[in-house]
């Protein structure tokens, strides 16, 4: 019986240390100008540029990153008929203290745009999205991207959210492990 526990928790053990945690808290950025297929924001069906894009405040996994760090790559998409290319990946990209951060759009929820009663047109795109950040587990978020084409044309705001978790390969070695121990009790006690 003793070996069966112990091989249980080695796996258990095994398992939980070899899991890599979610990434948590978020990333805003800032910067531009931001450059559309029709130049512009108002009647825009694509962001094909970014200009200079930088970090503004970090919280959670990305704390470490800091403000002012330059966003290294950035690719536009279309949000207008459809969203385009999908997923889009490496809306933005950069490498900060040795680890490289992304984000790749899966989707747009919502958009909106037009002008606003001063003048000011505008454009508001959201939806989900996959964090990717070195040694951490590839996690779903939102994000919020919004651009004026007045003051600072344009801002981003990304999020990890907290979705139903779905076992990965280190829960399942976890939960085989935990198994094979209660395997190993029932053996136990049937032989006894």
């Amino acid at each position: 019986m003793k070996k069966q526990l112990l091989i249980g928790f080695v796996a258990l053990g095994m398992a939980l240390s070899a899991h890599a945690a979610n990434i948590t808290g978020g990333i805003s950025m800032a910067g531009g100008p931001i450059s559309t297929d029709t130049g512009d924001l108002s009647t825009a069906n694509a962001i094909t540029g970014f200009g200079t894009v930088v970090t503004t405040t970090t919280s959670g996994t990305y704390a470490p990153v800091a403000p002012g760090t330059v966003i290294t790559t950035t690719t536009g998409f279309q949000f207008d008929p459809s969203f385009s290319p999908s997923p889009t990946v490496n809306v933005w990209r950069f490498v900060s203290g040795g680890l490289t951060y992304s984000f790749d759009l899966t989707s747009i929820d919502t958009f909106s745009q037009g002008t606003m009663a001063n003048g000011t047109k505008f454009l508001d795109i959201a939806g989900i999205g996959t964090l990717h950040v070195t040694g951490f587990t590839d996690t779903t978020g939102n994000y919020i991207l919004t651009a004026n084409q007045a003051g600072q044309p344009v801002t981003f705001s990304f999020s990890a959210s907290n979705g139903a978790l779905v076992p990965d390969g280190g829960m399942t070695i976890a939960m085989l492990g935990m198994a094979l121990t209660g395997l190993g009790l029932i053996r136990r006690k049937m032989t006894v």
